[in-house]
Parts: structure tokens; sequence; C-alpha cells
């Protein structure tokens, strides 16, 4: 038998329902896939099928599924760059917990609540319903959030097309990017060092601040704005006025850079 024919395992488990999935790993490389199924399937391979190292890690890493519960774990540390290929098929709505060192987790489809804890790695998601993170040093990125997102971290690059729900970014460093701004509840972002941006705001009270980084905030066309802007060593330009009657109350802080309020596109 070849090293590549015993390196590959697949563990299929029927389930009529969304499962909660758990991913433990070092050195790898998750992708989640969500859709319309009745089982839940889990491949590991390694990266690199000639590497003695990889195999090792693909052959130590471990499946296993309890009352719902599915557990995928690396027993082995990876190399950094990934040692092992870890491919999920979950039903539609199925919630994620994923705890991770230098690794990437990659979703597509339609995921429940998630929740991501790393000292280095990077995550891209879809879709989910809420979003809980905790990242040391990496970068976030999702599609659309349904419900509220809480991202706490150090260095953290996050990327968010829309949040719906109450929005929260806090992190010491780092760029906060955020599509569309829809949320019942308001958007927070604080970092000391990082531009914050938001391409489209409609509604609800949001407060930005940074101690270094343009703030920029553009409101949508049915919105109407009371503003409370300041920076310390940088300008505040708005292209709107604020109205009595607002949808948006904004507040932005920074002390090393300019806050910027354009005109709707």
């Amino acid at each position: 038998m070849t090293t590549t024919e015993i390196a590959a395992t697949t563990s299929t488990f029927l389930t009529p329902v969304p499962v909660t999935a758990v991913v433990q790993v070092a050195g790898a490389r998750v992708r989640v896939t969500a859709g319309d199924r009745t089982d839940a399937e889990v491949l590991v391979r390694p990266v690199a099928p000639a590497s003695r190292a990889d195999v090792r890690v693909a052959e130590k890493t471990r499946v296993t599924f309890v009352d719902g519960r599915l557990t995928v774990r690396t027993t082995v540390s990876g190399a950094r760059n990934g040692s092992v290929s870890i491919t999920i098929g979950l039903p539609a709505g199925s919630h994620l917990v994923a705890y991770t060192a230098h690794s990437t987790v990659r979703t597509d489809g339609a995921l429940g609540d998630v929740e991501l804890h790393t000292a280095q790695g990077r995550f891209a998601l879809d879709r989910v319903d809420e979003l809980r993170t905790n990242i040391a040093n990496g970068e976030v990125t999702v599609g659309r959030v349904a419900g509220s997102a809480s991202i706490d971290g150090s260095a953290v690059v996050v990327r968010i097309g829309e949040v719906t729900g109450a929005g929260r970014v806090s992190n010491s460093g780092g760029q906060t990017w955020i599509g569309h701004a829809c949320a019942d509840g308001g958007v927070t972002a604080r970092t000391a060092d990082g531009a914050i941006r938001i391409g489209r705001l409609t509604r609800d009270r949001t407060d930005l601040s940074n101690c270094s980084g343009t703030i920029e905030i553009i409101i949508g066309e049915d919105a109407t704005l009371s503003l409370d802007a300041d920076s310390t060593r940088g300008t505040v330009r708005s292209s709107v006025a604020a109205q009595d009657d607002d949808t948006v109350a904004l507040r932005a802080r920074t002390r090393h850079g300019d806050v910027v309020h354009p005109a709707a596109l």
C-alpha cells in the first residue's frame, strides 16, 4: 500500500438535523461546506502526500461524532503553512466552533452560530447567523452576518460584507472594513492603530475610534445623520449636513488621522 493510499481517510455520519462542529487544529487547512444534506462528512489528507511529516499529522487527526457534536482534532501539530487538509461537509444551519494555531479556515454556505479562537490564523466565512471571535493575530473575512458580530483580538484585519445585528470590533491594531451596517443595536469599532471604514450605514448608533488611521463612513441615501466627530491632529470632513430627525447617530474619534464622511454614492 502506498503512502498516499494510507494517508487519506473519510468519515461519514448520518444526521437529519444541523450539528455542532468543533475543530481543534494546528497547522491545518480547513474547508467547511454547509448545504442541503443529511449527513456530516470529514475528509482528512496530507497537504503533501510525499512528506512523512504531513502524513503523520493526517494519520494522527481524530474525528468523532457523539450526540450531534462533530469533533475534528489534530493530535500532532503541523507546519505553519499547513500539513493537513481537512474538508468538512455539514447540513445547512450547523454551528461551528474553531480553535486553531497557524491554520486557515474557509467556509461556504449558510452556517448558524460561529465561534473562532486562534493564536495566529486566517478565516474566510461565507454566511453566518452569529459571529464571535478572539484572534491574537490574523484576519477574518465574512460575507454576511445575519445577526450580531463580536470580534476581539490584538493584530486583526476585519472585513465584513454586511451585518444586520449589533456589530462590535475591538483590537489593538489592524484595519476594519464593513461594507453595509444595517444593525439593530448599533456598531462599535475601537482600535489603537488602523483605519476604519463603513461603506454604508443605515440605522442606529455608531461609535468609532482609533489612535491612528482614517475613519470613513458613508450614510445610506434614506438615512439622516447626527454627527459628533473629532480629530486631534487631523481634519473632519463631512459632505452631509446633520439633521434633527436622525436615523443614524455617529460618534467618531481619532488622534492621528482624518474623519471623512462623504455623500452617499
